[in-house]
């Protein structure tokens, strides 16, 4: 998994050793997580996020974006279905699956503008 683990580290200007120590590995073990050989457990994305205070986005901006375009994708295939056989609870989560697809799509265009 693409993963941005080793710039966030570097940026902040510490050792890999010093993250191995503080996770209880080998260095040769963060290496392949940092590398995207291996994906990282929870415990180093919490770490990250903790000792840097990366957000998931910082640490995974590839991953974050097609994530995101699949969502948009899949809850506008739901809602088409859903509109098919619109019965009163379908109408609620048809409005709030298009509420994540606006917000994703104003999220995207943001970006897209910076």
């Amino acid at each position: 998994m693409k993963n941005n683990l080793k710039y966030v580290r570097e940026r902040a200007g510490i050792p890999q050793q010093d993250i191995a120590t503080l996770l209880d590995m080998k260095p040769p073990n963060l290496i392949r997580y940092e590398n995207g050989q291996r994906n990282p457990t929870p415990e180093i994305i919490l770490t990250y996020h903790i000792l840097f205070g990366a957000t998931l986005n910082d640490l995974f901006i590839p991953l974050v974006k097609t994530v995101k375009r699949n969502l948009v994708h899949r809850s506008l295939g739901l809602i088409d279905l859903l509109n098919v056989n619109q019965s009163p609870k379908s109408i609620k989560r048809i409005a709030y699956l298009n509420e994540v697809v606006n917000l994703l799509n104003q999220e995207h265009e943001y970006e897209s503008r910076n």
